[in-house]
């Protein structure tokens, strides 16, 4: 069986007029950010910031097939050095004139939010378009995600004027904007990579008789996993108490973080990249569905990080694995991508309004065989949705070439 995943080095295509516009508007960036950087070491003085200048200006000589060992590495260094210069110029832009302009104006936290939105969108294309091999695309949204995406506006506005708005500190501190940058950042390089956007039609194959149980189900797993009350583990199946609920600002936004950025990396970038990977491969929905679910499992570890404890923690891993192999099984069986999200944003935003953002308290047995129950069930449920769509696309397959 020929099994091409195209995980092998690729990084050369031609080059189109679109190319070129990015490439030059990215110079454009290149020189105001330079512009920038000195008006501010000018007014405060600080000669350290030549080096950040020079090093910037580097970027002037990128070219878009570097051959030259030393183009070669000015282009990788770029490529870490720019992510975060694009973001402390627009820092310094801020400190140079928050004396001649307000940016607390509605109508300047608007322009900066659309700026925030699409200022990292030539360096994506500059950088990223030309990625042809599977594994660094993964690695690229990733990266996108972690570094760009969620870092982009605590670097621009920390220490500033804007760094004390409460609507803006609101948006950073949820990584709600982060998420709509990524949004953005996502569906331009996915698209410029030619695979499709997210489906958002509803499969003809689909069965009601199928979808209408999952959704009942689904709802009523919501609403225990966030409300489930009673004296016994029984009792708690259907009886609900809502005592305690704070539907704050943070918590909703950051729910809808959560719905929109982990959805949109694992159950869209991920999964549509590992299906194209494994194309050959008749199980190639199985495997794309398990990588890109291990994967969003695997990140929850890092709750470590943030205070969570390690019981917890696992937990909370294992979990998200079986609730990821879950959407993925809702997705590639109705083709609408927002289901998932939808699921992920209530499931989130209904336990962060009971329990805050991190899990808490002395993790018992119950815990963990509830977990591992849960876990067990969505699996299920999951390779059901799978084979579902795997019988569905060979059927499709064997008739279309049975002629």
């Amino acid at each position: 069986m020929n099994n091409n995943l195209e995980f092998s080095y690729n990084n050369r295509f031609p080059t189109n007029n679109k190319d070129k516009f990015y490439f030059i508007l990215f110079k454009v960036q290149v020189i105001l950010n330079a512009l920038i950087i000195f008006s501010y070491s000018a007014v405060t003085k600080n000669l350290y910031l030549f080096g950040p200048i020079i090093l910037n200006l580097l970027a002037l000589y990128l070219k878009p097939n570097p051959d030259k060992i030393l183009d070669r590495m000015n282009f990788i260094f770029q490529l870490f050095f720019q992510v975060f210069i694009i973001a402390e110029s627009y820092y310094y832009l801020i400190n140079v004139t928050m004396h001649l302009y307000n940016w607390n104006l509605p109508t300047s936290i608007g322009l900066w939010l659309v700026s925030m939105l699409v200022m990292y969108l030539p360096y994506m294309i500059v950088f990223y378009g030309r990625i042809r091999n599977k594994l660094l695309q993964l690695l690229t949204v990733f990266f996108t995600f972690e570094v760009i995406a969620m870092g982009a506006s605590s670097i621009v506005t920390y220490g500033t004027i804007l760094y004390f708005n409460p609507f803006i500190g609101l948006l950073t501190n949820s990584s709600f904007l982060g998420a709509l940058i990524f949004l953005i950042l996502t569906l331009t390089i996915m698209h410029h990579w030619n695979y499709e956007y997210p489906k958002m039609r509803l499969s003809q194959a689909a069965s009601f008789k199928v979808m209408v149980p999952l959704l009942v189900i689904s709802i009523w797993f919501i609403m225990w996993n966030a409300f489930g009350g009673g004296n016994t583990l029984l009792k708690s199946f259907f009886t609900f108490n809502f005592s305690g609920i704070s539907f704050k600002p943070q918590f909703v936004l950051s729910g809808l973080e959560a719905g929109l950025a982990e959805e949109l990396l694992f159950r869209y970038a991920f999964l549509t990249i590992l299906l194209k990977a494994f194309q050959n491969n008749r199980y190639q929905i199985f495997y794309a569905a398990g990588i890109s679910s291990l994967c969003f499992g695997l990140i929850h570890l890092g709750n470590i990080s943030a205070g969570q404890s390690l019981g917890n923690t696992i937990n909370q891993a294992i979990f998200a694995f079986g609730m990821g192999l879950l959407m993925c099984g809702v997705y590639l069986y109705t083709d609408l991508f927002y289901v998932p999200v939808i699921f992920h944003t209530l499931l989130d935003t209904l336990v962060f309004s009971v329990s805050g953002e991190l899990m808490s308290g002395k993790v018992t047995i119950i815990d963990s065989l509830l977990t591992a129950l849960e876990t067990g069930l969505f699996v299920i449920v999951a390779i059901l949705l799978l084979v579902a769509v795997y019988n569905r696309r060979n059927t499709s397959f064997n008739f279309k070439y049975s002629y």
